[in-house]
């Protein structure tokens, strides 16, 4: 079953941020460059199952420290781990998953790079694994809250994730320790 697609995410952010006044918007469509969530591809986000800190999908499972990440199985959060803390100084939400496909010739780098001119995109930049690398772009969710679009390459897809943190120079290690966690099932043992 089908819970949102990262363009509903985005449409959600968007309105959100309208409606709290933090958007700014021109009358004027051709001043204004085409909005980050129509510049994405829908990604589907499957169902996933948690247990004792192992999050499985169809397609791959990784492990998410329970003293760090709580897992949240709720259709109207973007996220399925939120970050446990005693603050509000640093959080962060995370959701992975895969994209339905990849259009041929369209790496991870590619289509970050083509919302790079969107007036949104605050800024892009790179998340390294042994494994893979992962491209990101960055925007403003509203005033306090900037949420980041990671995409890295998976023979005919996109391995995907949505995360939004008030910081993400103090969550960007821990959301690299789980992305180095991925692991696919015709690679039990490893990490493709």
């Amino acid at each position: 079953m089908k819970k949102n697609t990262i363009t509903a995410v985005f449409s959600a952010a968007v309105l959100l941020s309208a409606m709290c006044g933090c958007t700014a918007q021109t009358s004027d469509p051709a001043n204004h460059a085409e909005p980050v969530q129509t510049a994405t591809l829908p990604l589907g986000k499957e169902k996933t199952d948690y247990f004792n800190g192992y999050v499985k999908c169809d397609e791959f499972t990784y492990y998410a420290d329970p003293n760090l990440w709580s897992y949240v199985n709720s259709p109207d959060d973007p996220c399925e781990l939120r970050m446990i803390t005693d603050k509000d100084i640093n959080s962060c939400g995370l959701s992975l998953f895969m994209s339905d496909e990849k259009p041929q010739g369209e790496t991870a780098e590619f289509k970050v790079l083509s919302v790079v001119n969107s007036d949104e995109v605050r800024s892009t930049g790179t998340l390294a694994t042994a494994e893979r690398t992962f491209y990101y772009y960055e925007w403003a969710v509203d005033e306090t809250i900037s949420a980041r679009m990671y995409l890295a390459d998976y023979d005919d897809k996109y391995i995907c994730a949505y995360a939004e943190s008030n910081n993400f120079g103090y969550v960007e290690n821990k959301i690299a320790d789980i992305f180095s966690m991925i692991k696919f099932p015709d690679t039990e043992g490893t990490t493709k």
